[in-house]
């Protein structure tokens, strides 16, 4: 496998997003999120180095057998309309390789990335100093009355500051998942499995 750094381009890029829910007393599901601001974070991606492997990734989402490649590049939009036969194919011109590697690794000019939801395989390596934390509360299902939204945060704000997320829990809430974005470019570096950059021990 090839190892890349996942860093962000500018500082105060990186937000990491806590996810909690409940149902309200009337039945209504509502949520709960609380939005960190980091200065700085990196994170390691592998991907294949040869077709070999690009098999194992294909195997390892659930796609096997003779039309595996072209079952997983039509789910993930890597077709083309063939010109004649007006029919999705595969493009002849891009190898398997480039196409897994265009999937599991994000775009230097992406001005955006979704690091959780896009690139699951992601290892985070670290995030650190905090810039701001904000808390919200909101319903798909009703309007909630701006002091209601207030004091459900404060309760929840006090919470958490003597326990974290087992606080936040006490109050009745479900932990769902935490997530983290890149608001900016990604700066993408080749490494070691570490997230020791190449280049830096080349030149060291």
């Amino acid at each position: 496998m090839k190892h890349y750094l996942l860093e962000p381009t500018y500082k105060k890029s990186v937000v990491e997003y806590t996810a909690f829910r409940r149902k309200d007393e009337d039945g209504t599901q509502i949520w709960l999120r609380k939005e960190l601001g980091w200065r700085w974070g990196s994170w390691t991606i592998s991907v294949p180095e040869d077709e070999e492997e690009c098999m194992e990734y294909l195997e390892s989402k659930g796609y096997v057998g003779d039309d595996a490649v072209f079952n997983w590049a039509m789910d993930y939009g890597h077709t083309m309309t063939d010109p004649e036969t007006k029919e999705e194919v595969l493009d002849p011109d891009t190898s398997l390789l480039e196409l897994v590697t265009s999937q599991m690794l994000p775009s230097e000019t992406d001005e955006f990335v979704d690091i959780t939801e896009d690139y699951e395989h992601a290892e985070m390596i670290e995030c650190w100093d905090g810039c701001w934390e904000y808390w919200n509360v909101s319903s798909y299902q009703k309007e909630i009355d701006d002091d209601v939204q207030e004091a459900i945060i404060e309760e929840v704000e006090a919470a958490y500051e003597e326990e974290y997320e087992e606080g936040v829990e006490n109050l009745g809430w479900t932990y769902v998942d935490t997530y983290y974005e890149m608001h900016c470019s990604p700066k993408i570096t080749p490494c070691h499995d570490d997230g020791t950059p190449i280049e830096v021990e080349e030149n060291a």
